[in-house]
């Protein structure tokens, strides 16, 4: 397609009130109509950042010496202790807070990382002081955010800056994308609003103010529109405060120029130049119905990439719980989940270094192939060799000769099935099948290394008292809770069990003595 044709179809589609086709991958940047004119680029900039001066959200990575909050607005943010980034924070520090909340924002809404960015720079608030972290605390620190390769990301590249850099962060995109785990976006995000570097930033925010703004149709993700987007955004940045402005975009994507509801145009500072809108409003002057079929939308744009399945998984969950040693003052059974938690211990198995949920702790699991996804025996049998080898000792059944007491092995107190539950990873949807199971008998419990020769995962048990504390990721946190709202059900029942025994036995002898009472009255 030509210039010409091109720019004539455009214009035909925007008297209609529909935009024009998606480009061919080979011509997209010959499409003058996604160009913006002079006079409009100055337009969005003054009033994207006139209207972020005086909305932008207060958070702990982020300060505007230009901002025109209301006193009020800031009060109220700093009472549910919301502040924004110290104005003296050296520009090292900075960049490092805008690297961690980066890195914590990817696939995250912005309010829950901020939750976790207050932790994270209490704990560690310099890029020095997090090289020194081991990756069991990160991960601890992290659980329940999800993405887990992210917070590795954070110690590999707090260690490249430490051991590579001197301590100090690059202050350029491109000296920036040497930091693990740092890309493209990520690096003009940093450079562009910690050390002011004409660097425009492109996430899902801006690619959807975009393609509003231009009325780009086609995938958003081809090889083509992401070089359409660098193109238009690098148009629109302002040169005086890119940071600024790029959060401004990010900003308005966020809050205004929304994805799956209807997005507040009235709001917008960009609307005088958004072709969706104005196709929106042509349509409806010419006496088209609002929300018909086929009639333009908002929402048209970004065109919507239909996902791809996530994969089914099934597997086998084991809440495996060690009682303490038989005759201590802290058994009292496992019988019916009245066993006290706080003196047991409960295993955890480390995943592998690489793949999904890398070199985080988990109860014992295992994928389940077709032939043992309903057969709750056949689980039964997977988990029970599974767990031998790791724990390297037979298990035996409760009052077996040749159980605990005996030397040969583990005594399984307890076992049933607790439910099923489904966890839903970016790719996997994943259906956990899991059991309980009360093991007592001596073992020894410190922490182990993993032993890949042997076959042998790093393992720990940790004191019940702990677990609630144990940073955890939230599918394992959802199997606990399964587990310890079952065994609150089941107390529960023993309780209410014993509150009444006690009371039929006083009956009976009540009756008993009220009956030989009669029978002497009746005698004499």
């Amino acid at each position: 397609m030509g210039k010409r044709a091109a720019q004539g179809q455009a214009k035909r589609a925007s008297k209609k009130g529909t935009s024009a086709p998606a480009a061919e991958a080979s011509d997209v940047e010959d499409l003058p109509g996604f160009k913006f004119e002079r006079d409009e680029v100055t337009q969005i900039r003054s009033g994207l950042l006139a209207w972020y001066d005086a909305h932008h959200r207060i958070l702990p990575w982020r300060r505007n010496p230009h901002s025109k909050l209301p006193a009020a607005a800031v009060a109220a943010a700093a009472a549910e202790g919301s502040h924004p980034a110290p104005a003296d924070l050296p520009q090292n520090e900075f960049i490092y807070y805008v690297w961690v909340c980066e890195i914590m924002s990817q696939q995250t809404q912005v309010s829950r990382a901020a939750e976790y960015f207050r932790r994270w720079v209490a704990k560690w608030p310099t890029v020095q002081a997090l090289a020194e972290a081991s990756q069991e605390e990160v991960n601890e620190l992290w659980a329940g955010l999800g993405y887990y390769r992210r917070a590795r990301y954070l110690l590999d590249g707090a260690k490249y800056i430490v051991g590579e850099c001197g301590g100090r962060f690059p202050t350029t995109a491109k000296e920036l994308q040497n930091i693990p785990g740092v890309g493209a976006y990520t690096s003009a995000a940093i450079a562009s609003i910690a050390c002011g570097e004409r660097s425009a930033v492109v996430d899902g925010n801006v690619i959807r103010v975009l393609a509003r703004l231009r009325t780009v149709s086609g995938d958003p993700r081809s090889a083509a529109m992401t070089k359409l987007w660098a193109d238009l955004a690098e148009a629109l940045l302002d040169p005086e405060r890119p940071g600024d402005f790029n959060q401004a975009m990010m900003e308005l994507g966020a809050t205004v120029c929304v994805p799956n509801s209807e997005p507040k145009c009235g709001e917008c500072p960009a609307s005088a130049s958004c072709a969706a809108l104005r196709a929106v409003r042509e349509h409806e002057a010419a006496g088209g119905e609002p929300g018909a079929a086929g009639a333009p939308r908002v929402t048209d744009y970004p065109t919507k990439v239909e996902k791809a399945e996530k994969r089914e998984e099934t597997v086998a969950v084991a809440v495996v719980q060690l009682l303490p040693p038989a005759g201590s003052s802290s058994t009292s059974g496992g019988g019916g989940g009245g066993t006290d938690l706080a003196s047991s211990r409960f295993l955890l198995v480390q995943r592998p270094a690489a793949g999904l949920l890398a070199g985080l702790w988990q109860f014992p699991l295992l994928q389940l192939g077709p032939e043992a996804a309903d057969s709750p025996p056949r689980q039964q049998q997977l988990m029970d060799k599974y767990l031998e080898a790791q724990l390297g000792a037979p298990l035996r059944p409760a009052g077996s000769t040749a159980g605990a007491a005996g030397g040969g092995g583990l005594a399984v107190v307890e076992r049933r099935p607790l439910g099923q539950l489904v966890h839903v990873f970016s790719h996997i949807r994943m259906t956990m099948k899991v059991e309980r199971i009360v093991l007592q008998g001596e073992l020894d419990t410190s922490a182990r290394p993993a032993d890949e020769a042997a076959g042998r995962a790093a393992l720990q048990w940790v004191p019940g008292s702990e677990m609630q504390a144990k940073g955890l990721s939230s599918g394992v946190k959802k199997v606990y809770k399964l587990f310890t709202d079952s065994h609150a059900k089941a107390t529960s029942k023993q309780s209410i069990t014993r509150f009444f025994k006690p009371a039929a036995a006083a009956a009976g002898s009540d009756t008993a003595a009220d009956t030989a009472a009669a029978d002497g009255r009746t005698r004499k």
